[in-house]
């Protein structure tokens, strides 16, 4: 907790009444002869475009003329580049994350006197937005009214605090806006840092529910799990009036699948060489700076009466002491709504049993650990699943492909509305950004050894779509009755929150009309 608190800045004390002292970032200030950190906020003075070769373009999140900040000179270019620690050299700790002696960002400022004539570069120059009436163009529009940041303390494997404050905050500042009340002047920001699972639905309901006139805009330091907090948060979906204004959501992917945010990025993924290319983090640095808020598709999934969100399957242990009783004070649900996933069967369970503190700290890797264990099992999901199609009011039973039968036994059960649920797995080629389109990915009792191969094969570029044993199509609803004894297997998963449904309940998933939010592309 020391960690966190040294870390957490002034406006979130200033709102607790916390009695902490906060890290504060110096402005620029001086000039220096070297490439440093925004640490020190010191940038470099390199006199000649060849210098600038040493630099590595996909490491670059935006470039200022020297005019726009505080360098005393007012000449050249500043550079801010994204450095980013090796996944496999951060020590994580399981009650306090990143080890605080560890420095898993850093933000390197480098001043330059010109810039190459390069395309690239030119791209990352800002402004690129239109003035707002008074002769500005920094911040962007969308970061100039009612901005919130959200930081995620448990999300992925924890590097959401130490993000925003080595490379967030700084960057910011660069562009004018300070942390700080909207009463003081300034383009000013407020700070919520999570305390628990509840934190970002409770900011929802509170901030965003009131007041839709204005321009608001809320940028997540988080995974999937903060999206669907704020969509559930937030109350019903909005049909189209212009006294209305939908918030706008910046996602930078620290948690562990990230499958909206790869999802809405996969052409800009796709620009680049395999392996090559800006990170996840800088690309979405990049799109908070300069992109452009799109409507996100939604969908809403129903249960029976019974149904229970379901916290973390085993007890969060801190200083000898339960932190978290994940599994008691079970909450009642009649339904949730998403915009990534809804499954039952194989991935559910996967969600489901991956998510402890033992499995955590391996970020990504947590699920095919998981899934080994999950694979001996080899266990076959008792439900029967109907599906309603486009121009169909009713919904008939599901039949397999490639075998004509219905009922049975499932091993694997998804509806999405996105391609990837990892950067690199692709559950749903053929699905596309702000489609819209629900689709359906299913395949009945395989066996462990193939359910490994169809996973393999979605590894490679969605390649298990062609098995004979898959079957994939669209869909307008879905709805599956459980008809397991033993609850383990009763667990649906809805953008990674996890739900308890009774022995015979079920879940109905369809389309959403309206709009919650807006989320930023590049």
């Amino acid at each position: 907790m020391s960690f966190l608190c040294r870390l957490m800045p002034r406006a979130f004390r200033r709102r607790t009444g916390a009695k902490m002292t906060a890290v504060h970032m110096p402005r620029n200030a001086a000039t220096a002869t070297q490439t440093t950190t925004a640490a020190t906020s010191t940038p470099a003075n390199i006199t000649n475009s060849d210098d600038l070769s040493q630099l590595n373009h996909d490491q670059i999140v935006f470039i200022l003329p020297a005019t726009r900040t505080k360098v005393p000179s007012g000449d050249g270019y500043l550079i801010y580049s994204l450095i980013e620690a090796s996944p496999e050299t951060i020590k994580i700790d399981n009650s306090d994350g990143v080890d605080e002696k560890q420095q898993p960002f850093k933000l390197e400022v480098t001043h330059a006197s010109q810039l190459p004539k390069d395309p690239d570069l030119a791209q990352l120059l800002l402004p690129q937005h239109p003035t707002d009436g008074e002769g500005s163009q920094l911040p962007p529009p969308h970061l100039r009214s009612d901005t919130h940041i959200i930081v995620s303390t448990r999300s992925g494997i924890r590097l959401a605090v130490p993000f925003y404050e080595v490379v967030l905050r700084p960057l910011l500042d660069a562009l004018g806006l300070e942390d700080g009340p909207k009463s003081e002047q300034g383009y000013r920001y407020e700070v919520t840092i999570t305390e628990n699972e509840h934190t970002i639905r409770d900011f929802a309901s509170t901030h965003l529910t009131k007041d839709r006139t204005r321009m608001r805009t809320i940028v997540l330091l988080s995974g999937d799990g903060g999206v669907v907090d704020l969509l559930n948060g937030i109350g019903e979906a909005q049909e189209h009036h212009d006294t209305n204004e939908v918030p706008t959501v910046g996602i930078l992917p620290l948690g562990t699948g990230n499958a909206l945010f790869h999802s809405l990025h996969k052409l800009e993924y796709g620009r680049y060489p395999e392996g090559k290319g800006p990170s996840s983090l800088v690309l979405g640095l990049r799109t908070l700076f300069t992109g452009r808020p799109e409507r996100l598709p939604t969908f809403r999934a129903e249960f029976s009466r019974g149904a229970k969100l379901i916290g973390a399957p085993k007890p969060i242990v801190k200083d000898g002491e339960v932190e978290d009783e994940g599994g008691k004070g079970l909450k009642e649900v009649d339904h949730l709504v998403g915009a990534i996933v809804a499954s039952y069967g194989f991935h559910a369970s996967l969600v489901w049993e991956s998510d402890t503190p033992a499995y955590r700290v391996h970020g990504d890797k947590r699920f095919g650990m998981a899934a080994g264990e999950l694979l001996k099992e080899s266990h076959a999901y008792d439900a029967d699943v109907e599906v309603r199609l486009k121009g169909q009011e009713e919904f008939k039973p599901l039949v397999r492909k490639g075998r004509g039968e219905e009922g049975g036994k499932y091993d694997y059960v998804l509806a999405t509305m996105v391609s990837n649920l990892e950067k690199t797995f692709t559950v749903s080629p053929d699905s596309k950004p702000f489609e819209g389109q629900l689709r359906l990915v299913h395949f009945g009792d395989v066996g462990g050894e193939k359910t490994m191969e169809i996973m393999q094969a979605a590894y490679r570029g969605g390649e298990h779509i062609k098995m004979e044993e898959v079957g994939y199509e669209e869909v307008e609803a879905v709805k599956v009755v459980i008809k397991e004894e033993d609850p383990r297997w009763r667990k649906v998963c809805i953008d990674g929150t996890i739900v308890e449904v009774e022995k015979g309940g079920w879940m109905k998933v369809r389309r959403e009309r309206g709009e919650r939010l807006k989320v930023l592309v590049a």
